[in-house]
């Protein structure tokens, strides 16, 4: 559209220096007047050839054609230096459209050769030579060789810029679209993740719960057996019996609790657990958290709260702890937690069901855990899960 716009305006250009130079002649001949008309059907037939979709195949022959037309001019019309201004619509074209550097410098050199001969020619049909004439219309052929040039790069610029932001709109709608699919991916992940956990938690409770409703079921029996035959052990497995259904019930209930928060926040579900067994056993306690909690995945966030719940219950429930600090450290990189009880604590650590459940968890991860104890120093665990960069150890203790 541009190109075609400048060529018009070219041939408009070569049709008016054209009358002008058939203007400044009194009397024509014959042969100049059908020059002349030869010459403005030349630039038409021109016209057409750079505003075809081929224009840069064709543009050397039609700048070609134009310089022959030119020296026609200077045959039929010597003494007058218009000639130039028609050199000038000339460089305007070729600084436009030309990209190969040979071509401009090849017709840079043919123009010099050819004003040579026209100065020469013009100086031996006239006997005049006018220099300051032929140097005011030399340096209007180097503006519009500039003017040429800038439009060029300008047009150039352009293209680029409109075929950059037709690639950023590309790359926006593919973003768009990846992160729509990440963010589908990111809730099916969520949403698995639950269903996973909320299964783990009902294995959990068939396996504690149930196994302690068994136990209660088979006191039960054995109450009834002795109720009559030793009353006082009778009493004794009912109290037992008590005990086994509290625990029962308390463990129920954190697993329901543990099931109906899923949606909360991180901290907000661990100072739930935290204040549950406060209540339930009196157990005081210190939670601590360094960094952003919102720099660990979801995923994680589970698996840790879990690990603290687990933690505290095996306190409660093997240690008779009365405190526990609970601290959490958050890095670019991992999640160090470190958990202590004033317990009872065990001279030899030997991993039940609990522990393992967590070793589980933190293995899922890539993670690392580590249980300490000492006899009457409490019950340490420390905890390392990576957040950008996952390894599993094989083999080993």
């Amino acid at each position: 559209m541009r190109l075609s716009l400048l060529s018009s305006l070219r041939l408009i250009m070569f049709i008016l220096l054209s009358s002008i130079y058939y203007i400044s002649v009194e009397n024509h001949t014959m042969i100049q007047t059908a020059f002349v008309i030869a010459a403005a059907l030349g630039f038409c037939i021109n016209h057409f050839l750079l505003v075809t979709p081929l224009v840069k195949k064709y543009f050397v022959l039609a700048l070609t054609l134009d310089s022959i037309y030119i020296l026609g001019f200077v045959f039929f019309f010597p003494g007058s230096t218009i000639y130039l201004l028609l050199f000038g619509v000339n460089a305007v074209t070729l600084f436009l459209i030309a990209e190969n550097k040979r071509i401009i410098w090849g017709f840079t050199l043919a123009f010099f050769l050819m004003w040579g001969l026209c100065v020469f020619y013009s100086y031996k049909m006239t006997g005049n030579l006018d220099i300051a004439e032929n140097i005011i219309n030399f340096t209007f052929i180097v503006f519009e060789a500039f003017v040429g040039r800038l439009i060029h790069k300008l047009i150039h610029a352009q293209e680029k810029i409109e075929t950059q932001y037709d690639e950023l709109q590309e790359t926006h709608h593919a973003l768009k679209d990846a992160h729509e699919q990440l963010h589908h991916y990111s809730n099916q992940v969520e949403e698995l993740t639950l269903i996973q956990e909320r299964n783990r938690i009902s294995g959990e409770i068939h396996d504690t719960v149930g196994h302690k409703m068994t136990a209660l079921l088979v006191q039960l029996q054995v109450a009834k057996e002795l109720q009559h035959i030793q009353p006082e052990k009778s009493k004794q497995t009912i109290l037992l019996c008590e005990e086994l259904a509290r625990n029962a019930l308390q463990e129920l209930r954190l697993s329901v609790r543990t099931l109906r928060d899923e949606n909360r926040s991180f901290i907000a579900t661990t100072r739930k657990i935290l204040e549950d067994y406060q209540e339930m056993t009196g157990l005081k306690s210190n939670f601590r958290i360094k960094g952003d909690p919102s720099e660990i995945p979801p995923s994680i966030q589970l698996d840790l709260t879990r690990i603290i719940q687990e933690s505290i219950t095996n306190a409660v429930r093997h240690g008779q702890a009365t405190e526990c600090d609970v601290t959490i450290e958050i890095s670019d990189s991992t999640v160090e937690t470190f958990i202590k009880d004033n317990g009872t604590g065990s001279s030899k650590v030997s991993p039940g069901f609990g522990l393992k459940n967590m070793r589980d968890r933190v293995q899922e991860h890539g993670g690392q855990i580590v249980f300490e104890s000492n006899q009457q120093e409490g019950f340490i665990v420390k905890m390392s899960l990576p957040l950008k960069e996952i390894q599993w150890e094989l083999g080993g203790a």
